[in-house]
């Protein structure tokens, strides 16, 4: 036994419980497949802002030079003179380049606990594959534990980002934590 099969072993009351809350299989199977979905998005958010609180000096200079560096070639766009937006213009896709790569970098981080909770749907259902009511297209009668927690997932991942977008709070806990240090973050 590995390392990771005891940790998980370790945290199998916890995750277990909300499959067994309800009395029918598939309804237990659902709401502890959502719950383990809305663990993986808290954690993953979480990580994600942090991250982000770390890296937002970074993340700021980024964010300067891109804009200084579109300012500048719409300027020389305007005078005419191509040779200076070309070179501007480039300055630019860099910098976007490089806060397109650390978005993508945090998007990553935001989705680690996925391959845990992923093993740990393993080691639980990996023989026992949801016996469904009626046949699917392109799944058939029964559906093994990916795809429905996949599913699931992002499901939660959207309601979650919809419904914590509308809380005043969140939006300003998010703006106060990604701003730079020593300046007020917008309203």
């Amino acid at each position: 036994m590995n390392s990771l099969t005891r940790f998980l072993l370790f945290l199998d009351p916890w995750l277990i419980a909300p499959f067994r809350w309800p009395e029918a299989s598939m309804a237990g199977y659902l709401l502890g497949v959502a719950i383990l979905g809305l663990q993986c998005v808290l954690i993953g958010d979480f990580s994600a802002t942090l991250v982000a609180f770390i890296n937002r000096r970074y993340l700021g200079t980024i964010a300067e030079k891109m804009e200084r560096n579109r300012k500048l070639s719409e300027t020389a766009l305007m005078m005419g003179d191509k040779a200076s937006y070309r070179a501007v213009n480039r300055q630019a896709l860099d910098a976007f380049g490089h806060s397109f790569s650390l978005g993508a970098a945090i998007f990553c981080v935001s989705i680690w606990p996925l391959p845990f909770a992923l093993a740990w749907l393993h080691l639980r259902f990996n023989e026992a594959p949801l016996e469904l009511p009626l046949a699917l297209p392109l799944l058939g009668r029964s559906v093994h534990y990916f795809p429905s927690f996949l599913l699931i997932y992002i499901a939660v991942r959207v309601c979650y980002g919809m419904l914590m977008g509308r809380f005043r709070w969140y939006t300003g806990l998010k703006r106060r934590v990604l701003s730079q240090p020593g300046t007020t973050p917008d309203r």
